[in-house]
């Protein structure tokens, strides 16, 4: 077991779980060195690679909290979210960064080298840290596209029961080969495959995005022998246009099904994906807030495209009326959670905290139903839901039919103040070939009531987007509301 490979990046270097394990108590001692003591904050905004993941495992050795960022994020935006918890410390790789910050000492990380060439002249003796279960083991950020995001913290507690929930419900085990295309800095790589990899004591391949490896990635999924995939819609969208050889395909054999999550997921890409790569779709569902709550395994004989799952062991699942009440079968409502994966507060924030929860449930703001079978399925954002005319009107309804019309690249729909009807629909459509309005509305008027048919409808070359692939709606407003 010391011996085996733990990670093994596409650009060629290999970990081993010993070897890593000395660099994660080199660096307890470089954290130590540098004066970053227990449950002082630490940020990292580092691309894929071995870097990220000896700081994350060293902090959470070390009893240091630790707060990932997407790579991804723009400078403004990083800055934005250390503002709210202002760390200690900021481990980067971004020059536009650099000496940006006036209350927070920084290292910038040029190269994965940099940093372990600074670990090699120190103590790989191991760390010993006393620390409680109920210590803060990370602040991750919600991704806030309807609001501001809020800085969730999580517990040694919250991480090691959601780990072992989803080691146990999605069967990963010591010989499960991961193959880790999302940034680092997501919580859906961290919850979905790094942490279930070293819990289970297996392997995970790491590409530096997965835009570096499109063209090559049946081919990668077959020579590596990859088990378990995960990813985000964008990329989806991204593969399903992209002319791979169907002989890759075809060969196969080891994956069974793509895991899709942080967004989301219409029944109808589900249909296409499978169509086109001959294996299963999963719908994915959690929140930054309580990690992953759910699997919809592709693998069960009666499984079809369009629910979130099952409950995972870790937690209990109901949902509730608005007006608070628990909701019958197939009536759609509240999704809320109870469990040990549920997060312990939001940082200085004791106040929304409180508010989010009744009965013990955190109140997740989705809305959802469940069916008589036991199975739940997700409708959209409570805060998203437009009222016209007295009628509640979901907007994944009208976006779940947009996307059954040949050449809609994404869809999006949201409401605004109407006099007349108190708001109006707005659909946002990103097209992939030739459209019109008349015939957009043409389509829906065959599959819903006049009142949810969109009035409006605007074409735009692309939608903006949250780190974690989600349509930013709250962006899209702002963005055509001034324009």
């Amino acid at each position: 077991m010391p011996d085996k490979i733990i990670f093994e990046e596409i650009s060629g270097r290999n970990t081993s779980y010993l070897d890593f394990d000395k660099k994660i108590n080199q660096c307890c001692n470089y954290l130590n060195d540098k004066g970053i003591k227990q449950n002082d904050i630490i940020s990292l905004c580092i691309d894929n690679n071995l870097s990220f993941l000896i700081l994350y495992f060293a902090s959470i050795r070390s009893n240091i909290i630790v707060n990932p960022l997407p790579f991804s994020l723009s400078s403004s935006e990083i800055i934005k979210n250390l503002d709210l918890i202002k760390p200690k410390y900021i481990f980067h790789q971004n020059k536009d960064l650099k000496n940006q910050f006036s209350s927070i000492s920084e290292v910038d990380i040029k190269s994965t080298n940099l940093l372990l060439d600074v670990l090699e002249k120190l103590d790989k003796n191991k760390w010993v840290c006393k620390n409680s279960l109920d210590d803060i083991s990370c602040i991750y950020h919600s991704s806030g596209t309807t609001g501001d995001p809020k800085c969730v913290e999580y517990s040694h507690n919250n991480m090691l029961n959601l780990i072992e929930s989803i080691v146990e419900g999605f069967g990963y085990n010591k010989d499960t080969r991961f193959l880790g295309v999302l940034p680092l800095g997501h919580t859906a790589i961290i919850n979905y495959q790094l942490l279930p990899s070293v819990f289970a004591g297996s392997s995970l391949v790491l590409a530096k995005n997965f835009s570096s490896i499109r063209p090559d990635f049946w081919d990668i999924v077959n020579s590596a022998t990859i088990n378990s995939v995960e990813l985000v819609p964008t990329i989806v969208f991204s593969m399903l246009g992209t002319p791979y050889n169907p002989l890759s395909v075809q060969k196969n054999k080891t994956l069974k099904y793509v895991g899709c999550g942080s967004a989301p997921l219409s029944k109808e890409i589900q249909i296409t994906f499978k169509n086109k790569f001959m294996i299963p779709l999963s719908n994915l569902y959690g929140l930054s807030e309580t990690g992953p709550s759910h699997f919809d395994n592709p693998l069960n004989k009666n499984w079809e495209p369009g629910s979130i799952g099952y409950p995972l062991k870790v937690n209990k699942c109901k949902i509730f009326t608005s007006d608070l009440k628990e909701a019958k079968d197939g009536e759609t409502g509240e999704i809320a959670l109870k469990g040990e994966n549920v997060f312990v507060g939001y940082f200085e924030n004791e106040s929304a905290y409180k508010k989010s929860f009744h009965n013990g449930y955190f109140l997740t703001g989705d809305l959802g139903y469940k069916d008589k079978a036991g199975r739940f399925f997700f409708v959209d954002r409570v805060k998203d839901l437009i009222i016209r005319g007295g009628v509640n009107i979901v907007p994944g309804e009208i976006e779940e039919l947009l996307y059954q019309i040949n050449g809609i690249r994404s869809a999006a729909v949201y409401g605004l103040p109407d006099k007349l009807f108190g708001e109006k629909i707005v659909a946002v459509i990103e097209p992939k070939g030739v459209l019109s309005e008349d015939h957009i509305k043409t389509f829906l008027s065959d599959k819903l009531q006049r009142l949810k048919i969109p009035e409006v409808i605007h074409f735009v070359d692309s939608m903006p987007k949250t780190p974690s692939g989600k349509i930013f709606k709250r962006k899209l407003k702002d963005k055509l509301s001034s324009s």
